[in-house]
């Protein structure tokens, strides 16, 4: 007599869980999904706000906008390179701040990562010696690190022997370091970091624009906007190095057009600085003498120059008329004063990033004038 009533509570146990969900029951279900997902999404929010508290703003942002924009390889900000030799640790290298975050779980990897930043290692077991190689680690002819007189220690002093590295990596992990989850250091470059780490590029711009007629000024505005002299820079489109070119159309128009043959380059040849200045050269020379051609002031051209480099010839035709005919839109830049140009692609080209690139590199034209 005991045995059927559990048995036919049982069945009824079963049938609970077996019978159709109703619609009601469904959509509950998925509320309820939505709900600990958006909980796990928010508590991974807090969790990485909370590592970012107490940087100082600046490096707080750098932070912020590696983690919202990095992928499997890395960053896709093309100012910054971040290396992560191993799970252990990761070191952000800001160029255009100037800014260094170097991480690890442990204070000996933090210590690791410190050295190998101040004196760029190519020990294969240490770094990739290709991804060395190609960040400019192996210097032929001074034998210095990438970033000498770049970074100074405590003393003032450039760094360039481990004896250094190693007494200033042991400064910064006893003055300056951070425990939020891993342990951490921020290192600041010298005020003048920008500039010594274009003149490691000059000889290549005067080489490359001597040969394809360009001015040395705009290539080395161009090189400070598109990269801030990071020769490892990546962008989310995969443009390319110093210049940022992008392999299948920059790449492959240069050696159609300069070299007379279809080729497209590869992400090694692009991420070697003189072979990625001289296809930025190249292009320059492209866009001014067969794209571009018919704007008859120089003022203009170069500025239009500058505008299709970041955002194409073709959207320059489409933000001077509305159907992109190039004729008509070449006739309109034509009537317009240099100054009347400016405005209107500093104000009305249909492209934001485009108004803001023309801004920047005419502003830094003028730096780079007496080359």
């Amino acid at each position: 007599m005991l045995i059927e009533p559990q048995a036919r509570y049982q069945d009824e146990y079963i049938f609970l869980f077996t019978e159709k969900p109703t619609a009601l029951q469904l959509l509950s279900r998925v509320l309820i999904t939505r709900w600990i997902l958006c909980l796990l999404w928010f508590m991974t929010l807090w969790a990485e706000a909370d590592k970012l508290e107490g940087y100082a703003p600046e490096v707080a942002a750098l932070l912020q906008e590696y983690q919202d924009t990095s992928d499997a390889n890395g960053s896709t900000i093309p100012s910054i390179f971040a290396y992560r030799p191993d799970s252990s640790g990761r070191t952000l290298i800001d160029f255009e701040s100037g800014l260094i975050v170097a991480s690890s779980e442990t204070i000996s990897g933090l210590k690791q990562r410190i050295v190998e930043v101040l004196l760029t290692q190519i020990d294969p077991s240490v770094i990739d010696a290709h991804t060395a190689y190609d960040l400019g680690l192996i210097n032929q002819k001074t034998k210095k690190p990438f970033f000498f007189n770049q970074i100074k220690d405590h003393d003032g002093e450039s760094i360039e022997s481990v004896w250094r590295a190693e007494r200033f990596a042991n400064f910064l992990i006893y003055n300056e370091l951070r425990h939020a989850g891993d342990f951490s250091i921020v290192l600041s470059m010298v005020a003048t970091h920008k500039q010594l780490a274009g003149a490691k590029y000059v000889h290549y711009v005067l080489e490359s624009t001597r040969l394809h007629r360009v001015k040395p000024s705009l290539v080395m505005a161009i090189m400070e906007t598109e990269s801030a002299f990071n020769p490892m820079a990546r962008s989310r489109s995969n443009a390319l190095g110093l210049m940022q070119i992008k392999a299948d159309t920059a790449g492959r128009d240069y050696f159609t057009r300069v070299k007379g043959y279809a080729h497209t380059p590869s992400s090694a040849y692009l991420y070697q600085p003189a072979q990625n200045i001289e296809i930025g050269s190249g292009y320059l020379s492209i866009l001014a003498r067969r794209y571009l051609v018919g704007i008859n002031d120089p003022k203009k051209l170069e500025d239009a120059v500058i505008a299709s480099y970041n955002g194409g010839a073709g959207n320059l035709w489409r933000s001077l008329n509305a159907s992109g005919n190039r004729k008509q839109a070449i006739a309109r830049i034509n009537k317009m004063t240099a100054r009347e140009f400016y405005w209107f692609l500093t104000n009305r080209h249909i492209r934001s990033e485009t108004r803001d690139y023309v801004r920047k590199v005419r502003t830094r034209i003028s730096k780079y004038e007496a080359l």
